[in-house]
């Protein structure tokens, strides 16, 4: 199949998913935990998030640029699900019950890629490429573990990210294979401050990155 000669083509991509979170505390790190005789405790406070996997469902639209084919642009609308997982721990020697704090967090985003690439000579069957370019996201749907909302990690929905990547084609009689790795590096802060938090008071910044393996087919 013989993509050099198209203006347009398509296709579909799936991808595993590292999604390590940046945290900024805030000036500050204390929570009050209110008792059951009314009265109530302060508490130093240290959150830590964990790194889990996750993955992505995507639609490939590419337009070529140029004559010499080497530039083209890409667009690639995906569903990704991420699972992040934050701890928080008291370090003066309070406890709390690590169900309702330990957290694991699912978030549903939508991602719509805007990509400038740039691609190498074909040689035989093969091709490198480089890509970069923006991609704004919003989340859809957010699911937490813990029942107590009060000790949400909260993340505003709206986000946007400074993407790049490179990767290389693979042609054959039916479609293109292109694995590709990318990697994207949250532009925004993230952390939400709901009133009735009382924990976010404690984040002054939350930046989510993102390391992908990308699996596209292209036809």
């Amino acid at each position: 199949m013989n993509f050099d000669n198209r203006t347009f083509h398509y296709g579909f991509q799936i991808g595993y998913i590292s999604s390590p979170v940046g945290m900024d505390p805030s000036s500050d790190p204390y929570i009050i935990i209110p008792n059951e005789d009314g009265t109530t405790n302060q508490y130093l406070t240290y959150i830590t998030p964990q790194t889990t996997a996750s993955f992505l469902l995507g639609f490939i639209m590419n337009i070529k640029l140029s004559q010499d084919n080497h530039w083209h642009f890409r667009t690639s609308p995906n569903v990704s699900f991420f699972s992040r997982r934050f701890s928080i721990d008291l370090l003066d020697g309070g406890t709390l019950d690590s169900r309702d704090v330990d957290q694991l967090q699912s978030n549903t985003n939508l991602e719509i890629p805007l990509l400038l690439k740039y691609q190498s000579d074909r040689r035989k069957n093969h091709r490198m490429y480089l890509l970069g370019g923006i991609t704004p996201s919003y989340m859809v749907a957010t699911k937490h573990e813990s029942s107590r909302k009060e000790y949400f990690i909260t993340l505003n929905e709206f986000n946007m990210s400074l993407t790049w990547g490179f990767g290389f084609h693979i042609y054959n009689s039916m479609f293109c294979l292109s694995p590709e790795i990318r990697i994207s590096h949250g532009l925004m802060n993230v952390a939400a401050q709901p009133e009735n938090s009382l924990i976010m008071h404690t984040v002054d910044a939350i930046r989510t990155h993102k390391i992908s393996f990308v699996i596209n087919f292209e036809g």
